[in-house]
């Protein structure tokens, strides 16, 4: 059974997580490197998940943010619409601090999900996971949170609950963990490293939001209902 404490805090998990700010240049994120673990198999101690995360600087007319995102396959990066929506510019840097330019982006209209092309090819790629997560499975967020550094930070999953920040949406999946701005996009996965979900909102305290399972795959499957990021002023 949840936390008593659980059905109060998930309600006020509503702070979506990209970084905002008025123009400025781009703050410097240096990924660190972290102890290695069961996950690593490229022994340079980053799992595989922070392997393909991605720090996101998104500039609109007015203004600029920070989010996170994961490379899906060799072109495409998956991230929040909030982290990209109205950019005219979308820069990207991975864990080693290889840039990357975002080409074009599109979003889902009923889901806080967005799919970047990126110029050129990215080396590894996710692993979108075939089963939902159970209750108490421990998942793990990776992104860069505040801007960066890279870091990875795991916690138990709650429950698929009510999205406060939309009511009649989908149901979301509440994860027990830190997630703070510029965690947005980050890819939420499971002990064998698989995506479960995006990360999206938190309560900056205890709990996290990430966009389910089902979501993330629907979005995926279905091109046609993806909406262009409109790149101009």
């Amino acid at each position: 059974m949840a936390d008593a404490r659980v059905g109060t805090a998930l309600v006020a998990c509503a702070a979506l997580l990209a970084g905002c700010a008025t123009l400025s240049p781009p703050p410097f994120a240096t990924p660190a490197p972290v102890e290695a673990t069961a996950a690593t198999d490229a022994g340079d101690g980053f799992t595989h998940a922070e392997r393909i995360a991605l720090r996101v600087w998104a500039r609109t007319c007015d203004a600029y943010r920070n989010g996170s995102a994961w490379m899906l396959d060799e072109t495409h990066a998956v991230t929040n619409r909030h982290v990209v929506a109205d950019a005219t510019v979308i820069e990207l840097t991975d864990y080693q601090g290889n840039g990357y330019t975002g080409a074009a982006a599109e979003y889902a209209e009923d889901d806080d999900l967005a799919l970047i092309t990126i110029e050129g090819s990215f080396p590894e790629h996710g692993t979108v996971a075939d089963e939902e997560p159970a209750p108490g499975d421990e998942l793990t967020a990776t992104g860069f949170a505040l801007g960066g550094p890279l870091e990875s930070v795991s916690g138990p999953f709650v429950e698929s609950r009510e999205n406060a920040l939309d009511p009649d949406g989908a149901p979301i999946y509440f994860v027990r963990l830190l997630a703070q701005e510029g965690n947005s996009g980050s890819p939420v996965t499971d002990a064998d490293g698989d995506v479960v979900g995006v990360l999206f909102s938190s309560d900056l305290e205890e709990f996290a939001g990430a966009v389910s399972l089902p979501r993330l795959q629907a979005f995926l499957t279905d091109e046609e209902s993806r909406i262009p990021v409109d790149a101009s002023c």
